[in-house]
């Protein structure tokens, strides 16, 4: 069971398939399917994570969740924490925008966002 930190409600069934220790990581969330690739870089580590969803509709929301995700890693990371955002709170931090620019950028009819 994977469960987002701070909302127990996301707790999902994980089942592993790949694990190429610091290079890939492929496993199922859910419906879903993840692959992480990691490269090694000169100043640090390139993450390309994909996901394949089966929930229809869904493309720009799972992108702005993930780049609040990796923006919350990069503060981290940084050495300036400042927590999960899960639920209504990623609003405070731009969620709304980000999943209609995801939107746009994936040829998604906003007024069929999620």
């Amino acid at each position: 069971m994977l469960t987002e930190d701070g909302a127990p409600e996301m707790s999902l069934p994980v089942t592993v398939h790949v694990v190429e220790t610091t290079r890939r990581l492929e496993h199922e969330w859910g419906p879903d399917e993840l692959v992480w690739d990691l490269t090694p870089i000169e100043d640090g580590t390139r993450v390309v994570l994909t996901q394949r969803s089966r929930a229809e509709g869904m493309a720009s929301a799972l992108a702005a969740g993930w780049h609040l995700c990796f923006d919350v890693l990069d503060a981290l990371l940084a050495g300036e924490p400042f927590g999960p955002i899960v639920g209504e709170r990623a609003r405070e931090y731009g969620w709304d925008a980000l999943n209609s620019g995801y939107a746009r950028q994936l040829g998604i009819d906003e007024s069929q966002v999620w």
